[in-house]
């Protein structure tokens, strides 16, 4: 072949390799530019840790410097109000010492409760450690529920294994970080995000969290009045909705909570809650911002805008809404019967995707009459990218009886003469029993006669 072909070969090759690798690159750059739509909100400096998490579901979606380590500082009341709640009874009196009002860190927060005061309950210490984040109500409360800050922290700590927070250590309850050793006083954004959620689920923190004041300090052996205590979270003061927009159309969503948090060591830390008006609620973390005081509430109503921005609450399933259809074995003429879902499934998507959730199907293989309406035959578990979501149970729609079995009539004749059989034969039996004694009897009775006359 000669040479001038060869080369020419050779060109047209390297041309068509070209040609394709211009064409991955394009598909690449288009593939980067649909994944960025959802990346991360804008205007929050990438040096600070943050989560958005669906509270529904649990599912992150968006996040930064996540699973890095730092210094919780307040927001460490989050799990202390937990044990509280799940350990203590909310109108239980608290026993206060002089320890628990004095270890609270330098220039931590307190309302000045003192060594020996009366009348204060666990439902008081839970108000006013949530609300205006005293750091001697945390440490009352830790005394109360287990007989040291020592023994609390240990619960802590299984409590947060126990929840998935696997990168958190509490070496106190309040998150002061001052003393050796509470260098290792550490959490993450992913942490207290998991954490938060589960206190979310909690009515009595529920409550507490949203409220901007609370005045219900009773009276007592040294205080007969207390100031009014206002959120030391900026975002419930005055009015606790914010705006969104959503194709040109305005909407508002509102914050319920949670706790912030700050040390020098730790900076401002918040970890919030809000609800949007589609029924959508998010739980934000925001920590370590080292800046002023009200960036923190700044970067997080970034952050909660971004997401009711490009987030929906989407309705997968609606209850009664029918699963499948199955054969119930034993019913007449093997009735078939609805599988319905029992209650609403409903998760953040993106909003204007087309993305479906993966569905799993755990239903009973084998249906047996009778059935009750709202029998559980199953659940339908509801998963993105492999991990779980939620799940919702699948239960029969109607009732359905079990089949009466009717016999032939070969049958009922041969139960009839079954029947007949086993009350004649002990009658005839006892008859015949009966004329055989009688026949002895008259015959003895004869013979006794015939002796006497003799």
């Amino acid at each position: 072949m000669p040479t001038a072909i060869r080369i020419i070969k050779f060109l047209q090759r390297i041309n068509m390799i070209k040609r394709i690798l211009v064409f991955l690159q394009m598909c690449f750059i288009i593939a980067s530019v649909s994944g960025v739509a959802y990346s991360q909100p804008i205007n929050i400096p990438s040096s600070y840790a943050y989560v958005l998490m669906d509270y529904k579901t649990g599912q992150i979606l968006v996040e930064n410097n996540a699973d890095v380590k730092l210094r919780p500082a307040s927001t460490t009341k989050i799990m202390t109000a937990i044990l509280a709640v799940e350990n203590g009874q909310m109108d239980s009196i608290m026993n206060i010492s002089q320890n628990a009002v004095y270890d609270i860190g330098p220039g931590g927060m307190n309302i000045g409760i003192m060594p020996g005061e009366s009348n204060l309950t666990l439902e008081n210490m839970l108000n006013v450690m949530l609300i205006r984040s005293a750091n001697e109500t945390a440490n009352i409360i830790a005394e109360n529920i287990s007989g040291s800050k020592e023994e609390f922290c240990k619960k802590m700590n299984e409590k947060a294994v126990e929840l998935g927070a696997y990168n958190t250590n509490f070496v106190n309850p309040c998150g002061k970080d001052d003393a050796k050793g509470e260098e290792n006083h550490l959490s993450t954004a992913r942490d207290m995000a998991i954490i938060a959620r589960y206190a979310m689920s909690k009515p009595e923190i529920r409550e507490i969290v949203a409220k901007e004041y609370y005045n219900d300090l009773p009276p007592t052996n040294k205080h007969q009045k207390w100031d009014p205590l206002r959120s030391t979270n900026k975002l419930l003061w005055y009015s606790n909705k914010y705006p969104y927009t959503i194709n040109g159309q305005n909407f508002n969503y509102e914050v319920n909570g949670i706790k912030t948090g700050y040390t020098s060591a730790a900076g401002n830390n918040l970890v919030t809650s809000a609800v949007g008006e589609d029924g959508l609620e998010l739980i934000g973390v925001l920590l370590h911002v080292t800046e002023g005081n009200n960036k923190v509430f700044t970067y997080t109503k970034e952050l909660l805008k971004y997401g009711f921005e490009h987030f929906e609450n989407r309705k997968i399933v609606s209850a009664n809404d029918v699963i499948k259809s199955v054969v119930v074995e034993d019913s007449n003429n093997n009735e078939k019967i609805d599988l319905v879902a029992e209650t609403d499934f409903s998760c953040a998507m993106p909003i204007g995707s087309t993305d479906e959730l993966e569905s799993e199907e755990k239903i009973q293989t084998s249906v047996k009459a009778p059935v009750k309406k709202g029998d559980k035959l199953g659940v339908v578990e509801y998963k993105k990218n492999g991990v779980l979501l939620g799940s919702v149970n699948v239960v029969a729609s109607k009732d359905v009886e079990k089949a009466v079995v009717v016999a032939d009539n070969k049958d009922e004749a041969a139960k009839s003469d079954n029947i007949v059989k086993k009350i004649l034969i002990p009658i005839v039996a006892i008859c015949v029993a009966f004329m055989i004694l009688r026949f002895f009897m008259r015959r003895l009775s004869r013979r006794i006669r015939r002796m006497n006359n003799l």
